[in-house]
């Protein structure tokens, strides 16, 4: 069972120093990727690309740098590429207690917002955060999202994509002890680990919306399918990458192919490299198996 508040993954943090040149690198890869955001009280920029099942991505870039963004600044100092997950919740404040108790240490939620550009006029998305301390989440920070307006943020003309993505299928991560990153995930997020030989994922034991499986395997077998990634060189354990169920396999392919970003296809699923999608990599798939994943 998850810690009390957890309901699921709500979305990615994929952060980057050019903003403009993410929104293009994911547009070319078939996504419907939103006007930008910009969150003001966090000096931060945002794109989102949203699935009907309820999670998203977000691509992340500083416009000013601040005490609250310094982990983003940071960590663009370093590379781009997945910087933080945040989990569901409907109670961001009344989450922190069980967070802590349970070795999650989570100091004082945040509210802020961001204007949405509407038909009908500006509106602000709000939100409040609890961030848990990085010291206790191996692979990358992770953080607590509840949704005050989630109407302004899935927004039904955005959810189609030319690539037929639906949602969110898995998150990689990189580590050289799996054992000891999927304890704490499973410890986090509820659910089961599964042994893959050198790879353990952490199963979500509900359904439904955030409900997604973590992969976390070494660096070799993740190499089988993401082959010479450079992202491969950094410091274990990292948030490496994730995989996008799609609708449609053929407009997933062809979208890809239009795109021109190197893909490598087999067993069922298209593989992009980090340098194509701002430094995480990225696999779609309609009927994901881990075994084409993973040997």
């Amino acid at each position: 069972m998850s810690i009390d508040g957890i309901t699921g993954l709500d979305h990615l943090v994929i952060a980057t120093r050019d903003l403009d040149a993410a929104r293009d690198a994911y547009s070319r890869l078939g996504f419907t990727v939103t006007p930008r955001g910009h969150h003001t009280q966090l000096k931060s920029a945002n794109h989102t690309i949203l699935f009907p099942t309820g999670t998203y991505l977000e691509l992340l870039g500083i416009e000013e740098q601040r005490p609250v963004n310094a982990h983003y600044a940071a960590f663009l100092r370093q590379r781009e590429g997945i910087a933080a997950i945040a989990l569901k919740t409907p109670d961001a404040r009344a989450a922190a207690g069980p967070l802590s108790a349970a070795g999650f240490p989570a100091p004082e939620s945040v509210d802020f917002g961001r204007p949405v550009e509407l038909p009908e006029g500006t509106r602000d998305a709000s939100f409040t955060i609890t961030q848990i301390d990085p010291a206790a989440t191996p692979a990358g920070r992770v953080f607590l999202c509840q949704h005050h307006t989630p109407d302004l943020v899935w927004r039904p003309d955005q959810l189609e994509h030319a690539n037929s993505a639906i949602g969110l299928e898995a998150l990689v991560i990189a580590a050289a002890d799996p054992d000891a990153v999927a304890a704490t995930y499973a410890r986090l997020l509820g659910g089961t680990v599964t042994d893959r030989g050198a790879a353990r994922v952490v199963e979500p034991v509900g359904s439904g919306d955030g409900q997604v499986p973590v992969l976390v395997a070494t660096p070799d077998r993740l190499h089988w399918a993401w082959t010479a990634d450079p992202a491969f060189a950094t410091p274990l354990p990292f948030f490496a990458g994730f995989v996008v169920r799609v609708a449609d396999p053929v407009k997933a392919q062809q979208a890809l192919q239009k795109s021109k970003v190197p893909t490598v296809v087999g067993g069922g699923v298209m593989r992009v490299n980090s340098p194509g999608a701002c430094g995480a990599m990225i696999a779609f798939a309609q009927d994901f198996d881990l075994n084409a994943l993973i040997p």
